[in-house]
């Protein structure tokens, strides 16, 4: 065989192994189908596991402000008790203002202007009607929201406090601040104190009794009991 022939075999072999440009653009066009198709959900659990350990942490640091403030300063008649199955409030409002108080300076709070409470939805109707629910449809988000003081901690999240010259002590945690997509149950939550055991004198912040969400959230137990969804009705494995 002449170096000539061999050329020619060679250069044969070589074109059959490439690819043309019609089959490279298919390939390419599957591969961005499949990625538009996978990435939203991928994103979606991304983004729903950052807002949980951000949760977590926020519900932590939170709970231990009102441990200390209950239990170390004795700041203690400021929560909601079920007794028999009837919501009772226990109002002193020395210790709420206290309690209060003492939660903005323990978590180092910065008031902020109530301008933010445009951001959030609060007319639960209007939530429901989207595919939303709540613990107790009975409870006044709205109220708890508008009648709150809105504070930044160090870590750039909002609380909504709402515990002195209100009917039930109630917490909002918006645990990414400003950013979006404050939404119930994605990244922002609704809490209550209450109490268990009054013998105990210690008070959890929870959603037992007065909670919402939107279309798809999780409510802070199914988050802290990590469940994929949310639960309305376990309650005695998160709140002791």
């Amino acid at each position: 065989m002449c170096i000539r022939d061999r050329y020619i075999s060679h250069k044969e072999v070589s074109m059959k192994k490439a690819f043309t440009l019609a089959e490279v653009l298919i390939t390419l066009g599957i591969i961005g189908v499949v990625a538009a198709m996978t990435m939203p959900a991928l994103i979606n659990k991304y983004q729903s596991k950052v807002f949980e350990t951000a949760f977590k942490k926020q519900y932590s640091v939170i709970q231990n402000a009102i441990e200390y403030s209950t239990m170390v300063n004795a700041y203690q008649n400021c929560y909601v008790y079920y007794p028999k199955g009837n919501i009772s409030y226990v109002y002193e409002r020395s210790d709420c203002e206290a309690l209060q108080n003492d939660l903005v300076e323990s978590l180092k709070l910065t008031p902020l202007s109530k301008e933010i409470f445009k951001n959030y939805k609060t007319d639960k109707a209007a939530i429901f009607a989207a595919g939303g629910s709540s613990i107790n449809g009975n409870c006044s988000y709205d109220s708890g929201v508008l009648r709150s003081t809105p504070y930044m901690l160090p870590d750039g999240a909002i609380l909504m406090v709402a515990i002195k010259g209100v009917s039930y002590p109630s917490i909002v945690i918006d645990v990414n601040g400003e950013k979006g997509p404050n939404k119930w149950g994605y990244d922002v939550f609704f809490m209550m104190l209450s109490n268990h055991n009054q013998e105990t004198s210690k008070v959890l912040l929870t959603d037992e009794f007065c909670s919402i969400i939107e279309k798809g959230g999780r409510y802070p137990r199914t988050i802290l009991q990590n469940k994929n969804t949310s639960d309305r009705q376990s309650t005695s494995t998160t709140w002791k």
